[in-house]
């Protein structure tokens, strides 16, 4: 069972607003039930994560691997994926950022996990607390881009390693898709302040987890990229 968002393809979402930047990762070749427990979203938190500005630095970094499998290594805090042809990513549980490495840049991009539950093996909001978590973040998001007009954030769409690749690309691409709308829709975001991608089981911080973990990869990021 995986319940967590999966890559957008680019031409997937051309029925999205002219703003809306959907995007579909395609990831190379290769149950017992829990019930999930969800945290409530800290406004005060969030915000403070997401009004942190990404960090870019030019320095030297290995080139991307363009030759060898995908290769995805795991810590207690860390998942660091290298796949063939894309910049390297390193997902930071403990400080909230996405490290992205690519030829002489390092990109630091801040991001909370949003605490969204679906029905099983769709994009359905499964409850009113996720309701509730998508408002307090739209006016998170509001808030930031008042500020800072230029900001933008990234609906990042992520499911567990279960089911087929397949079908964890379409979910999470639809998962993502459903937030993007549901925030732009429903609770004020302007178009032109988010994107939307879903990633599958590309990116998973326990790649071989029991139940419980798998569930905190079936999961929904905000990432600010600008």
């Amino acid at each position: 069972m995986k319940s967590s968002l999966h890559p957008i393809p680019a031409f997937c979402l051309a029925q999205l607003s002219l703003h809306a930047q959907v995007t579909v990762v395609s990831p190379p070749a290769t149950t017992s039930v829990v019930v999930q427990q969800v945290v409530p979203l800290d406004a005060v938190v969030v915000r403070q994560q997401l009004s942190t500005a990404p960090k870019i630095v030019i320095r030297q970094v290995p080139a991307a691997n363009t030759t060898s499998p995908v290769v995805v290594k795991t810590t207690k805090t860390t998942t660091t994926v290298d796949t063939p042809g894309q910049p390297l990513r390193v997902y930071n549980s403990e400080r909230n950022v996405v490290l992205v490495e690519d030829q002489n840049e390092s990109r630091e991009l801040p991001y909370v996990t949003l605490p969204v539950l679906f029905v099983k093996e769709t994009a359905q909001l499964l409850d009113a607390e996720s309701r509730a978590a998508l408002q307090e973040m739209a006016g998170v998001i509001n808030a930031v881009a008042k500020n800072e007009p230029n900001a933008i954030f990234d609906i990042e769409g992520h499911t567990s390693v279960e089911g087929t690749n397949e079908f964890n690309m379409a979910l999470s691409a639809d998962r993502a898709k459903r937030v993007y709308e549901e925030l732009t829709r429903n609770y004020g975001v302007p178009m032109s302040a988010l994107s939307a991608h879903g990633y599958g089981e590309i990116y998973p911080m326990y790649p071989q987890g029991n139940e419980a973990q798998l569930q905190l990869d079936r999961r929904v990021l905000v990432v600010r990229t600008r």
